[in-house]
């Protein structure tokens, strides 16, 4: 068993290590793989009939979780690429868990994001982009915004969509709560006016949780005031997006 213990984490040790970037971060792709073989291993190790060789069960387990870890990944990759075009915006990579992002993924200039995260991909478009001052309306131009991304989510229907709504911190907690949720239900409509399939999505109002900006200025209020896309594969554990 031990043998067999030693085998997969060098199985694991090989997929990670080919499937790094030439700038040292893992890929989402790897990242998958990695995951799939331990799970893999592990699955392979603990079924099968008794009395049969545990260790080739372990490597075959990996094999097959680091193919399916790896499509999940590619999958991820694909569509943060095809949001990324939708938007008109590079994805930001930040698939290492062990680089910490510098600045938030918005800015007044740069008011949409796609980023790629290990386990999911995130877009993020600030709230004047989206809405007036204070309205839970969407303009003309967010729905055109919305259209395009409801084509790239409704081409890979086998994920989880889940849409939160940020405030700043201004005013009371209750109202923003109430003002992000409505907001994140009238991005959720928009998408389903265009195919997505509302079953896929959750709707969450965060109100002034999370900030990604100081709030002790306009600027970093204004980011603040924001509505996140979250697209996760499905069958994996969705964190609370206001936690």
């Amino acid at each position: 068993m031990r043998k067999a213990l030693a085998l997969l984490t060098l199985s694991v040790f090989f997929v990670s290590g080919c499937a790094t970037t030439q700038e040292g971060q893992t890929s989402k792709t790897a990242t998958g793989a990695v995951i799939g073989a331990v799970v893999g291993g592990a699955l392979g190790a603990a079924t099968g009939p008794k009395g049969a060789n545990k260790g080739k069960r372990v490597l075959i387990g990996a094999a097959i979780g680091a193919l399916v870890g790896g499509a999940i990944g590619y999958a991820l990759e694909q569509q943060a690429k095809e949001l990324g075009e939708d938007l008109g915006v590079e994805p930001i990579d930040n698939t290492n868990p062990e680089v910490k992002p510098k600045e938030p993924p918005i800015s007044e200039s740069k008011p949409v994001a796609v980023v790629k995260e290990p386990e999911k991909v995130r877009v993020v478009l600030k709230n004047s982009l989206l809405f007036d001052f204070n309205s839970y309306e969407l303009k003309p131009s967010a729905k055109e915004t919305l259209r395009r991304v409801a084509s790239t989510l409704t081409a890979h229907p086998d994920t989880v969509i889940v849409i939160a709504g940020f405030t700043d911190s201004t005013g009371s907690f209750s109202y923003n709560v109430g003002l992000s949720e409505k907001r994140a239900e009238a991005v959720k409509n928009e998408l389903v006016l265009n195919g997505v399939d509302p079953t896929r999505i959750l709707v969450f109002g965060c109100g002034p949780k999370k900030p990604i900006a100081p709030n002790n200025t306009e600027e970093g209020r204004a980011l603040n005031r924001r509505v996140e896309i979250l697209v996760y594969p499905k069958g994996v554990t969705i964190p609370h997006p206001c936690e």
